[in-house]
C-alpha cells in the first residue's frame, strides 16, 4: 500500500510530525487518568490562581497537533482514514473548475443520502470553496482559469472532504477525499512536468475532461479560443499523462497501474442533444433512490461504450485509442455541469446533468461502494492487453 500524503501538500506522509502552537515538533500527549479520581477530586475544591501571561503560553505551546513534514496542519482524524486522491486534468477550456465546484456542492447538499453517505468538508477548503460557490452557483458568472502546479505557494491547494456511510455489521465507513484540479498543458510542456509528478504519483483516481470541439467532427460546437486546441494536444495530453502516471510508479511504460482508476468525462455534453446520433441516454442524472446502484453502474458501462463509437465517427480514432489503453481502467461519461453555454462571461441558469456518475464509479473502483454492476471480464481483458 503507498503511503498517505498530505492533503495540502500531497507530499508522501510516512507518519505524522505533531508540533506545538510554536512550530516547535513535540511528543504527542498521553492523556493519563488517575486510577482514585473521586479520592483526588476533594484536594480540587480550592480556586486556582489566575494564570500568569507565562502560565498562558505555556498552555497554548501544550496543545500539540499532527502535522506534514513541511509543517501542514492535518485535518482531524485524518490518519484514521483511507484516503482517496482524486485528480482533475484537461486542457483551458475544459471547464475543470467549473465541473468541481459544481460536483462538491452537490455532495455538500446530499447527493449521497440515498446511499446513506454524508460528506462533510475540511475547514479551511470550505473557506475557499464558499468563495468558488458564490461566484458560479449564486453569481453565475464564469470562474478563473486553473493556475498551474507548480511550487509550494503557488499552487491551487486541494479541496479535502470526508465521506461517512454505512459500513458491514453496522459500522461507520469514512474515507478522505483530496481532490484536486490540474492544468493540462502542463503535460506537453517539458519545463513544467518536473513539477507535475508527484501530483500524478500522489492521485489514485483521475477525472481527464474533454470538450466536444476538440474532435474534428464537433468542431462546430467549439467555444471561442479552442480552435487552437487541436486533437494531437489532446492526445498528446494523454500519452504524457500515462507515461508520467507509471514512471511516478517506476512502472514500464506499457504496464498495467493497479491501483489507479480513471474516468473520462465528455464535459459541456448538453451541445451534444441536437445531434441525431448522440445516445441521449449517457446524459441523464444519477437518481440513486429510485434504482439499485447496480443497475446504474450497468448502463454507465454501456452508455461509456456508445459514446466511445460515437466520438469515434468524430474523428477521434487517436485520441480514443490513448484514453482506452494509456490510462487505467477508463470509463467515458457525458457532463454538463452548467446545462447552458456561458454568455459575457456568466450563465443564464444553472442545470448541472450527469455530474455525480463519474465519482460514483471512481469510489466503487477503490472499494467505497460496491462494484457489482461494473463488468471486471473487460478490465481484465484490457489489462491482458496491455501486457
Amino acid at each position: 500500500m503507498r503511503a498517505r500524503v498530505c492533503p495540502r501538500c500531497l507530499e508522501p506522509l510516512p507518519a505524522a510530525v505533531w508540533r506545538d502552537a510554536a512550530g516547535v515538533p513535540r511528543r504527542p500527549p498521553v492523556t493519563r487518568r488517575s486510577r482514585f479520581p473521586r479520592w483526588l477530586e476533594p484536594l480540587r475544591a480550592d480556586a486556582s490562581p489566575a494564570p500568569t501571561p507565562r502560565d498562558a503560553a505555556g498552555a497554548a505551546a501544550a496543545h500539540v497537533v499532527p502535522t506534514c513534514p513541511r509543517g501542514h496542519r492535518l485535518p482531524p482524524a485524518y490518519l484514521d482514514r483511507p484516503t482517496i486522491v482524486l485528480g482533475l486534468v484537461g486542457l483551458t477550456g475544459a471547464s475543470k473548475s467549473t465541473y468541481l465546484t459544481v460536483l462538491v456542492d452537490l455532495l455538500h447538499e446530499g447527493a449521497l443520502a440515498p446511499l446513506g453517505i454524508s460528506v462533510e468538508m475540511e475547514e479551511d477548503s470550505a473557506a475557499r470553496f464558499d468563495e468558488h460557490r458564490y461566484r458560479l452557483v449564486v453569481e453565475r458568472r464564469q470562474l478563473p482559469l486553473t493556475l498551474p502546479l507548480l511550487g509550494e505557494g503557488t499552487s491551487p491547494e486541494p479541496f479535502v472532504l470526508v465521506l461517512r456511510g454505512p459500513g458491514r455489521g453496522g459500522s461507520e465507513r469514512t474515507l478522505n477525499l483530496v481532490v484536486f484540479d490540474a492544468s493540462g498543458e502542463q503535460l506537453y510542456r517539458s519545463e513544467d512536468m518536473g513539477q507535475y509528478g508527484k501530483f500524478l504519483y500522489a492521485a489514485n483516481a483521475l477525472v481527464v475532461l474533454l470538450s466536444p470541439g476538440v474532435f474534428p467532427g464537433l468542431r462546430h460546437l467549439a467555444d471561442p479560443g479552442e480552435e487552437g486546441l487541436g486533437l494531437s494536444r489532446h492526445t498528446q495530453m494523454v500519452v504524457n499523462l500515462g507515461a508520467l502516471l507509471r514512471s511516478a510508479r517506476n512502472l514500464h511504460p506499457d504496464s498495467p497501474v493497479e491501483d489507479v482508476s480513471a474516468a473520462v468525462v465528455l464535459a459541456k455534453a448538453d451541445k451534444l442533444r441536437a445531434l441525431p446520433d448522440f445516445p441521449e441516454e449517457a446524459l441523464r442524472d444519477v437518481d440513486l433512490a429510485a434504482r439499485p446502484l447496480s443497475s446504474w453502474f450497468a448502463d454507465a458501462r454501456t452508455t461509456s461504450s456508445r459514446l466511445v463509437d460515437f466520438l469515434e465517427l468524430r474523428g477521434g480514432a487517436n485520441l480514443l485509442t490513448a484514453l482506452l489503453h494509456r490510462l487505467p481502467r477508463p470509463t467515458v461519461h457525458a457532463v454538463s455541469a452548467t446545462g447552458a453555454d456561458a454568455r459575457d462571461g456568466g450563465y443564464p441558469t444553472l442545470a448541472p446533468v450527469g455530474v455525480l456518475e463519474p465519482l460514483l464509479v471512481l469510489l466503487a473502483r477503490h472499494g467505497f461502494l460496491a462494484e457489482e454492476g461494473l463488468d471486471p471480464e473487460e478490465t481484465g481483458a484490457r489489462r491482458e492487453w496491455s501486457r
